[in-house]
């Protein structure tokens, strides 16, 4: 064997070697990265709350008890309306920080803060709030995904890659409504259809217009809720009418739940 043939081989077998290594290098400096992303998030949001305006002695007394009956429940809500009613613009900006903050790293918590916005902002503008701030955030976490997040993802999810990339290889000539289905039903969380789009070419016009409308049924119903639990709050009462209506919320958020299999089966 020539003197050539085996410098080659020496290359390709150093190239073999180091190219796992930069890549494992490279998932290590974009994780060290992401973590600086989150911690500098939770800052900001911290010097949010940090900088609330402090309630006064007699709301301090009001809001920070044990509820006892409804008439101590209208005198906590009376507090919250009229902080929210004062001091409206900081409670926007922590609402929508905090939102935005859970959704970009995959937190949980943003099913509360729909149904909490529904209480403070009332329906159309907490609708529209939920919206945008879900839009927001799943963009911002598409964009993490793409920029830093590709490999970490890759190794985590090997396997659900393959799976997603698969179906959406089917439906690509119909892809936003595909994207609109996923979002609608419980077939993916999410979260990993956030972090997985950008690897799998899912164009990030596409994604946040799905996302957009895809998500605003249960907007709906979650900002409803809030709005409810708000009216209860105030009349200090449950009637008929009100129970039906959380009992049809739990019903429609279990339906899709109940049809998964029969879904999965359509789209396999």
């Amino acid at each position: 064997m020539s003197k050539s043939n085996v410098s080659k081989k020496e290359v390709l077998v150093e190239v073999e070697e180091e190219k796992p290594i930069e890549l494992e290098a490279t998932d290590k400096r974009n994780t060290r990265i992401l973590i600086v992303l989150f911690l500098s998030a939770c800052t900001f949001m911290f010097l949010v709350l940090y900088n609330f305006p402090a309630l006064t002695q007699d709301e301090k007394v009001k809001l920070f008890r044990f509820p006892r009956g409804a008439d101590d429940l209208r005198l906590i809500n009376s507090v919250i309306q009229r902080y929210v009613t004062d001091h409206y613009y900081h409670v926007l900006l922590a609402f929508c920080s905090l939102y935005i903050l859970l959704q970009t790293f995959a937190i949980p918590g943003p099913i509360f803060l729909s149904i909490l916005s529904g209480a403070l902002f009332g329906g159309v503008q907490g609708f529209i709030l939920v919206g945008l701030c879900a839009t927001t955030g799943a963009c911002l976490c598409y964009t993490m995904s793409l920029v830093l997040g590709k490999g970490l993802v890759q190794k985590c999810f090997s396997k659900r890659l393959v799976q997603f990339q698969t179906q959406l290889d089917k439906n690509r000539d119909d892809l936003i409504y595909y994207l609109l289905f996923l979002r609608v039903t419980p077939l993916l969380p999410n979260w990993f259809i956030n972090i997985s789009s950008p690897i799998l070419n899912v164009p990030l016009s596409k994604f946040a217009l799905a996302t957009f409308i895809g998500l605003m049924p249960m907007n709906v119903v979650h900002v409803k809720t809030g709005l409810m639990l708000n009216d209860l709050q105030q009349v200090g009462g449950i009637d008929l009418k009100t129970v039906a209506f959380l009992f049809g919320i739990g019903f429609l958020a279990l339906l899709p739940t109940f049809f998964k299999k029969r879904l999965e089966q359509k789209f396999e």
